[in-house]
């Protein structure tokens, strides 16, 4: 059981600092994002093998959940945030500074397990947030992750067409993430929460499997785009390197527009008629995918649904699992949300590798599938509640 500390700093002045630390972990998500084709080339990685490097990313978020639960219990939110902040930064930096690739794969494993403890304390302390101030907050939150993650990726091509080298490109950006980010971890009260412990004695809930089961769904398809919309864009309409990234923009952009109304749009529909509504969507987008041929604008329309799509479901998901388990809820879904996001882009390669990209890609439209089913049969997002008004 949860029990929960005060703290003397106001909601509307942590709301901002956990937005801002959602931003920068886009940012530098997809700073990392831009530079694989870079590291792929730098060490003349095959597919399969790009994809045992990605899945180094799942294993250091997945290793840092438990670590983290105890450092929160022990040290407190500010410290745990600090760490991972600077954690986070200094794995990425190292990435353009290892001349081989066990080292490589070292500081990717650094950075995913910054990556999942920031994650972590962000959503654990967002989720509770949001249940004090008693009106949806969470879609705010990952819409500021989509946002740091589109101004990275345009920054990043960017700086990729200016020719700036791996080093300076992501050393900028991890020095920016962990000077800002450490700023805004020091504003943080020092307990917000105890332990969201992932070895507690009680199983989850039949209720809650279900959810993790839809998050980490949600979770492969988002990171399964995100990587490989471009490579599907180029690979399958032969489109010029200049039109790749249409499908990940696409895409990118309605995430952040999905997100952004998602609070409202919550606090309107409820929880469960708006998972189910949005993955429906995703489904269709998919489909639009699978079915457009070479037809570019059908291609991108496709993408676009996904992402409007796909996304509301993550922070429907986490409020849900606040609901069914509190922070135990909270620290398991952030296990299953991310260790999907991360999977997402190696599973992909090893479909590609073994079949085609079409083929691929029928894998997020099955998963796709699973969330609607499970949204609209089972009604697995518990409900806000009923009283709760619309956000200002």
């Amino acid at each position: 059981m949860t029990h929960l500390t005060s703290f003397s700093i106001a909601s509307s002045e942590l709301i901002p600092r956990i937005w801002g630390l959602f931003f920068l972990n886009g940012l530098l998500f997809s700073s990392w994002a831009v530079q694989i084709p870079a590291v792929q080339e730098r060490f003349s990685l095959g597919p399969l093998h790009l994809s045992g490097l990605l899945f180094t990313l799942v294993v250091g978020n997945v290793a840092a959940l438990a670590p983290v639960g105890w450092l929160m219990q022990r040290w407190g939110v500010r410290a745990t945030l600090l760490l991972s902040v600077v954690a986070m930064a200094l794995g990425l930096i190292g990435l353009p500074l290892s001349p081989s690739l066990p080292l490589v794969v070292l500081s990717l494993l650094v950075y995913g397990l910054g990556f999942g403890g920031a994650d972590l304390v962000l959503n654990a302390t967002g989720t509770w947030l949001e249940d004090q101030v008693h009106h949806p907050i969470m879609s705010g939150f990952h819409a500021a992750f989509s946002m740091g993650a589109l101004a990275g990726g345009l920054l990043g091509g960017l700086l990729l067409t200016r020719g700036v080298s791996l080093l300076h490109h992501l050393g900028g950006v991890s020095l920016l993430v962990g000077l800002a980010g450490s700023v805004l971890a020091l504003q943080f009260p020092r307990r917000v929460l105890t332990q969201p412990t992932l070895s507690g004695r009680e199983r989850p809930s039949v209720l809650l499997g279900l959810l993790l089961l839809v998050g980490f769904s949600a979770a492969l398809c988002e990171g399964a785009v995100n990587d490989w919309a471009a490579v599907y864009v180029r690979g399958v309409l032969n489109a010029p390197a200049s039109s790749a990234s249409l499908g990940f923009t696409s895409f990118a952009l309605m995430m952040v527009v999905g997100r952004v109304c998602g609070n409202r749009l919550c606090a309107v529909l409820g929880r469960g008629r708006l998972a189910t509504g949005a993955a429906l969507l995703a489904t269709a987008g998919f489909v639009g995918v699978q079915w457009a041929g070479t037809v570019p604008s059908l291609v991108l329309l496709g993408f676009a649904l996904v992402g409007l799509g796909l996304s509301v479901l993550a922070p429907l998901g986490f409020s849900a699992a606040w609901q069914l388990g509190q922070a135990r809820g909270v620290a398991l879904m952030t296990a299953v949300f991310y260790g999907g996001f991360l999977a997402g882009p190696p599973l992909v390669g090893v479909v590609v590798h073994a079949s085609t990209l079409k083929a691929a890609f029928a894998l997020p439209l099955l998963l796709a599938l699973v969330c609607a089913a499970l949204s609209a049969g089972l009604k697995v997002f518990a409900e806000p509640d009923p009283d709760v008004p619309l956000p200002a």
